[in-house]
């Protein structure tokens, strides 16, 4: 509705290399900047959410909690304390929210008010990271990398996140070797993972490689 206003989380996620501010506001395209964290303070922002059909709503991924604002970000609550580096909405219905902090998957019914952690079918690990697709809202892809920061695993769930079943957990898709055959990786650094928006069996995996099935 206005899109000479920008948001913009700060701070290094992956290694912490830059220190975060919280989130600053522009109103003129980005020429300037002002702060826009009051409740949330300095925090490292990963990732920030707009609600598709109210611009009021946002909630922020942050190195101290998931935050949630109800007035364009000029203030701010917290709605779960951990270190989240990923959420996404549920495609379609946007009151159904997904996020990781660490391994750890939550989901929220109420659009970031309160979450709640989802543990059916998940093993825990070191880091994750989350993937969503228009094509089946209902599939929710979970990637993790295990304590040696390798592949731990992809898991999926085809009830909007209440529970998981394994995919896969080899070859090593987080590793340095194109076959998947070393061990290890940087999955603590470097995790991603995307869905086709028109096929949800689509899927690929970044890491040190990129992977695709």
């Amino acid at each position: 509705n206005t899109p000479s206003t920008i948001y913009i989380g700060t701070g290094d996620r992956d290694a912490g290399d830059a220190p975060g501010m919280g989130v600053f506001k522009s109103l003129d395209n980005g020429l300037t900047w002002i702060p826009w964290n009051t409740g949330m303070g300095n925090k490292v922002v990963g990732k920030m959410l707009q609600h598709p059909a109210n611009n009021q709503i946002l909630l922020a991924a942050t190195s101290g909690g998931l935050f949630r604002s109800t007035n364009c970000g000029a203030n701010w609550t917290v709605s779960s304390s951990a270190n989240f580096k990923a959420i996404e909405f549920k495609p379609n219905d946007p009151n159904i929210v997904y996020a990781v902090a660490g391994a750890s998957f939550y989901r929220s019914t109420n659009n970031g008010t309160s979450f709640t952690l989802i543990t059916s079918g998940l093993p825990g690990g070191q880091r994750g990271s989350i993937a969503v697709s228009a094509a089946n809202p209902n599939y929710v892809y979970l990637l993790l990398s295990g304590n040696d920061s390798g592949f731990k695993g992809l898991y999926r769930s085809t009830d909007a996140g209440l529970n998981f079943t394994t995919m896969s957990t080899s070859p090593n898709m987080l590793g340095w070797s194109c076959d998947g055959s070393d061990s290890g990786g940087q999955g603590w650094y470097d995790l991603a993972i995307a869905v086709n928006p028109l096929n949800a069996n689509d899927v690929y995996i970044g890491g040190v490689d990129v992977w695709r099935s």
